[in-house]
């Protein structure tokens, strides 16, 4: 037995030392990707070095060396590019949200990209926004939304010919991603309904989208879950959109059939997290708006802000054993140091921004400026200093260009507060004093 006992040890020595050796040759690089908007919204490869990212600039990106070098495969800025998903390296799906009109379209291909098409003439109702895409297989799809609200899901068995609409809104008030691991079981991610307190939801099927079940919810209210992951037969991970000091995440250890939440100890928060990708049970990364980046080594244990990877991610896709990508206001990848990337620059476009008419500090009526850089949702909220909403101005899709919004801001205690305003280009915060 002792034999048997120190035999193991080496072994589990030898795996140690060498995923210690793999973590000095591996680091994450940013690509060559030009992004039209202020982010890459979503992204998805089909082998190691092919891969397609989209933006709210309107145009879908592809790539067949790793990042290198992309090619424009189609651009419309009339389009606002939310979602991207691809079975094999020719059929594929993009999603829009309403962006230049009232309604989303999406686009499919069936030659790698050379060729779009506009398929939204074959949906059964009008819908806002196509946040997530999900194909178990190559005849089905299913498509989710909206981040902001109007919550449903909708099946397709024929590659987008014919489909299914399914109102979830006595479930969720929005969703913003769905994964299906086969043609029955599958995951949709968002906010719980109205009336239950916002909160970050987890939704399952076993039956192919029939029905669902709802499988976790997080403690506090106002936060959306926003990315899901499958890591392997048993581990799940999917992570929530906060604003919140300390933020959180799912995580599954049974197959998504269970979840519990786990918080990021750290003093260096910034932004909302988005995004959630874990390379193995060890080494993981969450990401948001901002510089907001950490990487765990332990499982999640502890966690290391890094802040200088990039900025405003979203996406996280593991490849393999050893190849992470992820999206935000560039294309980046975690990979063997040995691939050469150009530099260059990137002149972003101004997103949406906010300021207060007449200065602040700010007491009784006053008018809230918002400038708005396309169609898009817009929220404006009152947080307090403990990233609690306690007042929702207004929200609803709004035109471009500028708006004088009225606030009454006697309805609040004297003190400090965040006035935040959430649309497709994320948050912008103006911290506040009440008088």
């Amino acid at each position: 037995m002792r034999t048997l006992i120190g035999f193991f040890s080496t072994i589990t020595l030898v795996v140690a030392l060498l995923s210690v050796e793999n973590l000095f040759t591996q680091s994450w690089q940013t690509l060559n990707a030009n992004t039209l908007s202020w982010r890459f919204e979503d992204m998805h490869f089909v082998e190691p070095d092919m891969g397609w990212v989209v933006d709210g600039g309107g145009q879908i990106l592809k790539t067949t060396n790793g990042g290198q070098s992309w090619t424009q495969q189609y651009y419309n800025s009339n389009q606002y590019f939310r979602s991207v998903e691809f079975f094999n390296d020719q059929i594929g799906f993009a999603g829009t949200l309403s962006s230049g009109g009232p309604n989303a379209q999406l686009l499919r291909t069936i030659n790698g990209g050379e060729n779009w098409e506009d398929i939204t003439g074959n949906f059964p109702v009008n819908i806002r926004g196509i946040c997530g895409i999900a194909m178990p297989d190559e005849n089905s799809i299913f498509i989710t939304g909206v981040f902001y609200g109007f919550a449903y899901i909708m099946k397709s068995l024929d590659q987008g010919e014919t489909w299914t609409y399914t109102d979830m809104s006595s479930l969720a008030n929005g969703l913003v991603d769905i994964y299906f691991k086969d043609a029955d079981n599958g995951w949709a991610v968002g906010q719980s309904a109205q009336g239950t307190g916002l909160k970050a939801i987890i939704l399952g099927t076993t039956d192919g989208g029939d029905t669902w079940t709802q499988l976790a919810t997080s403690a506090h209210s106002n936060q959306r879950a926003w990315k899901i992951q499958q890591l392997n037969d048993t581990v799940f991970y999917a992570s929530i959109e906060e604003f919140e000091p300390s933020p959180q995440y799912f995580k599954s250890i049974d197959g998504g059939q269970t979840w519990q939440l786990e918080t990021i100890i750290t003093p260096n928060t910034s932004g909302t997290m988005q995004g959630i990708g874990f390379l193995n049970e060890t080494i993981g990364w969450v990401g948001g708006f901002g510089d907001l980046f950490y990487q765990t080594l332990d499982g999640g244990q502890t966690w290391e802000y890094q802040p200088t990877i990039g900025s405003s991610f979203n996406r996280f896709q593991r490849v393999n054993d050893t190849l992470m990508y992820t999206s935000g206001t560039n294309v980046y990848r975690y990979a063997d140091t040995s691939l050469s990337i150009d530099d260059f620059e990137v002149v972003k476009p101004k997103g949406h921004t906010i300021q207060l008419e007449n200065g602040n500090p700010v007491s009784g009526n006053t008018i809230v400026e918002l400038n708005l850089a396309n169609y898009t949702f817009a929220e404006l909220s009152v947080y307090n200093i403990h990233g609690q909403r306690v007042q929702n101005i207004t929200e609803g899709m709004r035109h471009a260009g500028k708006h004088r919004i009225a606030w009454d801001a006697s309805i609040l205690s004297s003190g400090p507060y965040f006035l935040t305003l959430y649309t497709y280009y994320g948050y912008q915060s103006v911290k506040v004093l009440v008088q």
